[in-house]
C-alpha cells in the first residue's frame, strides 16, 4: 500500500474549531456563532458531476459491493448522535433516519472538535446541505488518528445494520482524520466510495487502484484548510488514477485559506448529494 505524507505535528486534544458551525473559534477560523444558512456560498450542486467527463464505466456486479445493489442490512433503527461500537471494540456515533433502504450512507472522521462535536455539527446542517436521509457514522479522528481499518470496521456494521445503497456510499475526513480517511479511502476500501472529500487536510495520498481497475470512477476532492500544498497532491493523485473531480478541484471557495472555517465544511457536504458510483 502507498505510504502517507503526514505533518509531524501530533493532533492537538483540546478546543478546536475544526469541524463546523457549532465549533469554538480561533484566530484562523469563521465565526463559531456564524450562521451556516447565511454564510454558505459553496458552488451550486443541481450539477453534482461539473464540468468535463461525468460518466462511469460502471463496473456492474463485478464490483466489490455489486453495483445496483444494497447491503441488505436491518435492525439499526432511527437514531441521532447514539454512541456504538463495533465488534472489535471501535466507537463511533449514529444518526441514521428511520425507515427502509437503500440509504446513503457517510462515514465521517472528525478533527480535533471531536467525534460528539463533528456528530452535533453534521445533525444541524444534514437538511440544509441536501444529506436528509443519510445515515452518518462518525468517528473521533484523534481517537482513530491514521487508523483507517477502524473506519473499515464501522462501514461494515453500519452496512449489517442499514440497507445501505453501494452506489451512494460517502467518505468526508477533517484534518486529524486525513490521515485515516486517505488510507481507507483511497487503499483500503476504495471500491466501497462513490465520493470522498479530504477537508482541512494535513497529510497527503494518492489512490491505490486506477478507475479502469476499480470498474468505475469515482468522486474526489479536497479542502485545503491553508493547506494548499496537500491538497494539490491529493487532488493530482486522484486525477491521475481517473477520478471524477468536478471544478473547483482542490476547492478554492470562501474559507479555503482558514483551517476550520465553517464555509468549507459546508461546501465539502453540499458536494455529496447526487453523487454515484454509476
Amino acid at each position: 500500500m502507498p505510504t502517507s505524507t503526514l505533518d509531524t505535528a501530533e493532533p492537538s486534544t483540546g478546543p478546536t474549531s475544526e469541524g463546523g458551525p457549532s465549533s469554538d473559534g480561533d484566530a484562523t477560523t469563521a465565526d463559531a456563532s456564524t450562521d451556516p444558512l447565511a454564510t454558505s456560498t459553496a458552488a451550486d450542486t443541481d450539477d453534482p458531476t461539473g464540468p468535463g467527463d461525468d460518466s462511469s464505466s460502471g463496473g456492474g456486479s463485478s464490483l466489490d459491493p455489486p453495483a445496483g445493489g444494497s447491503s441488505g442490512g436491518s435492525g439499526g433503527g432511527a437514531v441521532n448522535g447514539e454512541v456504538r461500537m463495533t465488534p472489535t471494540g471501535v466507537t463511533y456515533r449514529v444518526i441514521a433516519p428511520g425507515g427502509g433502504g437503500p440509504l446513503p450512507a457517510m462515514i465521517v472522521y472528525s478533527g480535533t472538535e471531536g467525534g460528539a462535536t463533528m456528530t452535533s455539527n453534521l445533525g444541524m446542517v444534514a437538511g440544509f446541505t441536501g444529506n436528509d436521509g443519510t445515515v452518518f457514522a462518525v468517528l473521533d479522528g484523534v481517537d482513530y488518528y491514521g487508523d483507517g481499518m477502524a473506519g473499515a470496521d464501522v462501514l461494515d456494521q453500519i452496512r449489517a445494520e442499514y440497507d445501505i445503497d453501494n452506489d451512494r456510499t460517502y467518505l468526508l475526513s477533517e484534518s486529524a482524520g486525513t490521515s485515516a480517511g486517505l488510507e481507507l479511502g483511497l487503499g483500503l476500501r476504495q471500491s466501497y466510495f462513490a465520493a470522498y472529500w479530504a477537508n482541512d487536510v494535513n497529510a497527503s495520498l494518492s489512490p491505490q487502484l486506477d478507475a479502469a481497475a476499480l470498474g468505475f470512477a469515482p468522486f474526489g476532492n479536497a479542502g485545503p484548510g491553508g493547506d494548499f500544498a496537500d491538497a494539490d497532491v491529493i487532488v493530482a493523485g486522484m486525477e491521475a488514477a481517473g477520478y471524477r473531480t468536478p471544478e473547483p478541484s482542490p476547492y478554492d471557495g470562501p474559507g479555503a485559506g482558514d483551517h476550520g472555517s465553517t464555509d468549507q465544511f459546508l461546501a465539502a457536504l453540499q458536494w455529496f448529494p447526487g453523487r454515484t458510483r454509476q
